[in-house]
């Protein structure tokens, strides 16, 4: 079978080696002997072994005390950093056992706009969970990666990862409700206005539903994050046609109000993604049920009809 590790050849007593990088770093065996729980002779001895073996020397030696060489220093670097690697990794493992942790991946407009809103609920239900998110529209190797869960919006047939749809969501124009002008009366107002979109979210799909037989606008500030889109409608900068899920807070709230009753469905979904199926460990079985609670909350959990 195929492995993604690298065989690191034939290499010396792993204790000689040990006691080398001691010895280097405080430059005096006696000390090494100390901190190893050894006595200086036995320093002595593996050192002398592992000279042998190497078939160079690594300390040069006088009446008062040892140097490096230039061949002991640049072991002693290579030996230094890959045990201060090793002691880091072992390190963040016993902390990520003695305090579980998720780490979630998902797009910049989904954390900011629904799922960091909403975390404070669950941080308050399982205080002993760290939640580490990572926004970013890349498609991360989730196992490379050490990443427990994704969130991601599309058709949902992406190779190597156990997918679950969790949200269906819509567009949906919306506007601030003092934005200069006032609010149009009808889909063909809308010529007055500016049309604020998303690069990946085209208007003309809306346009379509509305019975306007208007082209994809071509002036005005395209975004290509939605956060950014939601921002901008916020800061009354025109008329946005955004997706339900981001604005729904907005809404609640009366910071954005729809324009138009109708929507249009946005094709696919909001897919939960992991390495692999269930089960999963503790710590990321419990988020999962939470994100599964607060969808069916907020009334876009997937295959339900909208509210």
């Amino acid at each position: 079978m195929d492995s993604p590790f690298k065989s690191p050849g034939k290499l010396p007593s792993l204790p000689a080696l040990r006691a080398f990088e001691a010895a280097a770093r405080h430059g005096h065996f006696g000390r090494a002997a100390d901190e190893l729980f050894v006595t200086h002779g036995a320093i002595s001895h593996q050192i002398r072994a592992l000279e042998d073996t190497l078939g160079f020397a690594l300390f040069t030696r006088d009446g008062r005390g040892v140097k490096l060489t230039a061949e002991g220093r640049r072991l002693a670097a290579t030996l230094n950093a890959s045990l201060c690697d090793i002691g880091g990794t072992i390190a963040e493992l016993q902390h990520e056992r003695a305090r579980p942790r998720v780490v979630l991946t998902c797009l910049p407009s989904f954390a900011a706009k629904w799922l960091t809103p909403r975390l404070g609920s669950f941080i308050d239900r399982h205080p002993e969970i760290e939640i580490w998110i990572r926004s970013t529209k890349a498609r991360e190797d989730l196992a490379a990666e050490g990443i427990d869960l994704g969130l991601r919006v599309g058709p949902g047939d992406w190779p190597g990862v156990h997918c679950e749809p969790l949200m269906r969501d819509a567009f949906v124009v919306v506007a601030s409700p003092d934005i200069p002008g006032g609010l149009p009366a009808t889909p063909a107002d809308l010529a007055r206005w500016p049309l604020l979109r998303s690069s990946t979210e085209p208007w003309h799909d809306w346009f379509v539903a509305a019975g306007l037989d208007w082209p994809e606008p071509q002036q005005g500030l395209v975004f290509s994050d939605s956060g950014l889109l939601v921002q901008s409608v916020l800061d009354r900068q025109g008329i946005g046609l955004a997706r339900e899920v981001l604005v729904h807070d907005d809404l609640a709230a009366g910071r954005l109000v729809r324009v138009f009753p109708f929507s249009v469905p946005m094709a696919g979904a909001y897919w939960l993604i992991a390495p692999a199926p269930p089960p999963y460990r503790p710590a990321v079985a419990t988020f999962v049920d939470w994100l599964r609670n607060e969808a069916a909350r907020s009334g876009y959990a997937y295959g339900e009809s909208p509210a």
